[in-house]
């Protein structure tokens, strides 16, 4: 019976002890500090270490010992590192992985032995901004036909694998979404390459590449320079301006293509040009009498090439060159309607003057001859305007 209330008590002495020995104690600040920055500026999705020093007396903690990083609570715990010796002087670093903008808020504790905790006061601040780390486009010289490699370049952010395509956005605006071609990685990037055969329908165009982080999307778009030869547009003509002959021609390329005319053989003449974009337009203007072939060379070259056509010349040049000096048909267009118009005029007039005498006279003489004069004048013909005028009678009036 004595060896049971022996037992009995040295359970109870035990318990009682290790009651004492898990009681939290309560420390100086003064006998903990941390050296850490507390305040820190991070673009989204990126990494940054952060050092720090800590120093306490080392018969106040216990081996082994965890240093706890907490955000916010402490009990939301984010990282822990178990120390094996006790020295009054630990320098780490603490990392943060890719963030999402917002401001967060980070502390440091210590725990060790029996339910012993130290929290340390001082807080560290992240503030964490849009990124604005883009990646780069290395474009090479793009000429027409001539196959080329686009190649895209994407820092890599915390160790992370970044996804990449493009976007092409063509001059009529129509966007098209194009996914790996080449996708390859190191160790601190990755890379993507898009391989092309440019047109000259691509010239102008935005090529955009597209960084998918684990918090942002970043892209980065440049505007692709393709070289082409010209290409002369079927616009191109040659008219007539009254004794004049006016020839244009319309040319495209890049760069832009200066065009030239056969001047060799003329001495009259004068040439205009001006350029929009990769159109060149020029107009020659000369006597139409002096150039006597069926066509106009037009030529048009840059670095990249020569084009040329012949533009025919319209076939009524040729009525203009019979008589350079007088233009019969067009003088006898403008002056017959007026004759016509004068003959109408005088012929009316005397219709009329006949009349009124009639009228007067028809109050003495018989109707009979009224009506004879009165046929007489209205048989007058306006189309016969050739007729002489001298063939009117008018010998009732000398009667």
């Amino acid at each position: 019976m004595t060896l049971i209330y022996l037992v009995i008590f040295w359970f109870f002495l035990k318990t009682s002890r290790c009651q004492l020995q898990c009681v939290q104690e309560t420390f100086d600040d003064t006998e903990f500090s941390i050296n850490v920055t507390e305040h820190i500026q991070l673009e989204s999705s990126s990494c940054h270490e952060i050092p720090y020093k800590l120093t306490f007396l080392t018969n106040n903690v216990t081996a082994p010992y965890e240093v706890i990083w907490f955000e916010g609570d402490p009990a939301n715990t984010v990282a822990v590192a178990v120390i094996s010796e006790v020295e009054s002087e630990t320098q780490d670093s603490f990392e943060i992985y890719g963030l999402p903008q917002g401001e967060y808020e980070y502390g440091l504790k210590l725990e060790w032995g029996c339910n012993q905790t130290y929290i340390f006061p001082k807080r560290v601040h992240i503030s964490v901004s849009e990124l604005t780390q883009k990646p780069d486009i290395w474009v090479p010289h793009m000429v027409e036909g001539e196959d080329v490699t686009i190649t895209c370049i994407a820092e890599r952010l915390c160790y992370g694998e970044e996804g990449i395509h493009w976007k092409w956005t063509k001059a009529d605006g129509v966007t098209t979404v194009i996914h790996d071609d080449d996708h390859f990685s190191f160790h601190w990037r990755n890379t993507n390459a898009l391989h092309l055969s440019p047109t000259a329908d691509d010239h102008n165009s935005n090529l955009t590449c597209v960084v998918e982080h684990t918090h942002d999307v970043v892209e980065t778009t440049v505007t692709l320079n393709v070289q082409y030869s010209p290409k002369i547009l079927n616009s191109s003509e040659c008219r007539t301006e009254g004794k004049l002959l006016v020839c244009t021609c319309i040319s495209q390329g890049n760069p832009l293509p200066p065009i030239t005319w056969p001047l060799d053989t003329l001495t009259d003449y004068s040439v205009s040009s001006f350029s929009s974009i990769q159109t060149v337009t020029s107009t020659i203007i000369l006597p139409a009498a002096d150039y006597h072939n069926a066509t106009v060379k037009c030529s048009s070259s840059n670095e990249v090439g020569l084009s040329a056509i012949e533009i025919p010349v319209p076939n009524g040049t040729e009525n203009l060159r019979l008589d350079p000096g007088v233009d019969l048909n067009h003088e006898y267009d403008a002056v017959f309607p007026w004759i016509i118009v004068g003959v109408s005029l005088s012929l009316n007039l005397v219709l009329l003057t006949t009349l009124i005498i009639c009228i007067r006279k028809g109050r003495k003489s018989s109707p009979k001859e009224l009506c004879e004069e009165m046929n007489t004048y209205a048989s007058l013909n306006v189309a016969d305007v050739e007729q002489p005028y001298g063939n009117i009678s008018l010998s009732n009036q000398r009667k």
